[in-house]
């Protein structure tokens, strides 16, 4: 089975994979070789990967994944590896975004912006943690 992933500003991998669980907008889902074919809009969250039984981390936000003749085709709206991800700059803007939305009335127009920033965030900084992160990402 082969994955492919995608975002509007890079490729980030194309390669062979045993499996790999993504998160739906109505949860998380897994994928194994010779699964049905199908389309499904992405939430935020972690997606995981298994190559040559070792499993990798990408912290995705938005997007679609589709499964077509087993290759995954996953086009997400934004997607790091957990090893690119600077976990204390992911908890400063999470810290920011929490005080933001102290300071906002949950019906103003920028409190859904800010709800949906803050769980990416927050799922940066879990996807983060994955590769041992606590610093600045080594590029």
């Amino acid at each position: 089975m082969r994955l492919l992933l995608v975002t509007p500003e890079r490729q980030l991998l194309d390669t062979d994979i045993e499996e790999v669980y993504a998160p739906g907008v109505l949860g998380q889902f897994g994928v194994l070789p010779e699964h049905v074919n199908f389309l499904t809009a992405l939430g935020t969250g972690e997606l995981r990967y298994r190559t040559k039984g070792a499993d990798h981390y990408v912290a995705v936000s938005g997007g679609i994944l589709e499964v077509l003749d087993d290759l995954v085709t996953v086009l997400a709206d934004t997607a790091e590896f957990a090893a690119e991800i600077d976990v204390a700059r992911a908890r400063q803007a999470e810290e920011r975004l929490k005080h933001a939305l102290a300071r906002t009335a949950a019906d103003a127009p920028e409190s859904a912006d800010l709800q949906a920033a803050l769980v990416r965030a927050s799922n940066r900084q879990a996807v983060g943690a994955r590769a041992g992160r606590t610093g600045a990402a080594a590029h």
